[in-house]
């Protein structure tokens, strides 16, 4: 754990379908979320070609042994994200290790080991301080503002990346409509959402922006799943007020405020700035729990620091002799 390094750099991403390979060839495990960036390398050499994959706005952090495991526990936990606690980031995390491990590379060998031990502790951190929040992710948050009852009318999800990917499986209380730019892509999600729902009808809506603009005209709830669009937004708002019901919610989660156009005004509109807000809200218990889920991380990765990978338990005062060093 002594030669592990991470950089990391926060800012908005397009996701990667797979975890991206180095641009300049270099032997670099890189994980891209919508949020950030991250690189795992060993080494001091290793380290500094990793700064060549982020871009030169000075928002950079760098961790190394004990401080990069704590660091990448929280990101495993959801603890470092936005929406805090969220569940979503573990499969991409694993997902984005999967494809860099079957690439066979030196490193991808070097880092099993400890990134087995990684998922192993994010799993016992949300299990001992995390499990009483219940489920935290935007599908979750998404549903809450819904509601549990069914409404009157269909709910629409636009878009079929991994947010709508995330959003979908939680939208069970109506007939689910899919648009995306891409039918195909809109079709796979469909399948895969018809595997895990309990009979709640799924349609693909099929066609050009036109026909997702007749599908805001009928539905009662839209979710959009997309970056945020100034003239496609423009059509979308018209559409929906050209609805004959004036219930119903829009919830943008491309959209970081109300405030902006063709957006400002609009009666039932939840922004992804406004899910973060209400997170924030939350009560005390919530921040305490959080707290200790970040203290859990650094403690569990001073603990492997001593002890390599057995599961040998340490003592207080192992880790206060660790500290003093």
């Amino acid at each position: 754990m002594r030669d592990l390094n991470v950089l990391h750099w926060r800012g908005p991403r397009i996701t990667a379908a797979s975890a991206p390979e180095s641009a300049l060839g270099h032997d670099i495990f890189l994980i891209d979320t919508c949020q950030r960036r991250v690189a795992v390398v060993t080494g001091q050499a290793s380290f500094q070609a990793a700064r060549q994959e982020f871009p030169a706005d000075g928002a950079l952090e760098s961790y190394s042994g004990a401080d990069a495991y704590a660091f990448l526990l929280r990101f495993a936990c959801g603890i470092e994200s936005k929406l805090s606690a969220e569940t979503e980031i573990f499969g991409q995390i694993k997902q984005a290790w999967s494809d860099f491990s079957s690439r066979g590379s030196p490193l991808g060998r070097q880092l099993s080991p400890l990134i087995q031990l990684l998922f192993q502790d994010a799993k016992a951190i949300r299990a001992q301080h995390l499990g009483s929040l219940g489920s935290v992710s935007y599908g979750s948050q998404v549903r809450r503002l819904l509601g549990d009852q069914a409404p009157p009318g269909p709910t629409l999800l636009v878009g079929a990346g991994q947010l709508a990917q995330a959003v979908g499986p939680w939208l069970t209380s109506s007939e689910l409509w899919l648009w995306n730019r891409s039918p195909q892509r809109a079709r796979e999600l469909a399948l895969e959402l018809g595997k895990r729902s309990s009979g709640v009808p799924v349609r693909v809506i099929e066609g050009d922006f036109e026909a997702e603009l007749a599908a805001w005209r009928a539905a009662h709830h839209v979710i959009l799943c997309v970056p945020a669009d100034e003239a496609q937004d423009r059509a979308r708002v018209a559409a929906w007020n050209e609805r004959s019901e004036r219930a119903g919610r829009v919830i943008h989660l491309g959209l970081r405020a109300e405030s902006v156009e063709p957006w400002n005004g609009m009666p039932g509109l939840v922004s992804l700035g406004a899910m973060f807000d209400m997170l924030q809200s939350q009560t005390e218990l919530r921040r305490r729990q959080l707290e200790r889920a970040r203290r859990g991380c650094l403690e569990k990765a001073l603990l492997r620091s001593l002890g390599g990978h057995s599961s040998h338990t340490h003592s207080w005062e192992d880790l206060a002799a660790f500290i003093s060093l």
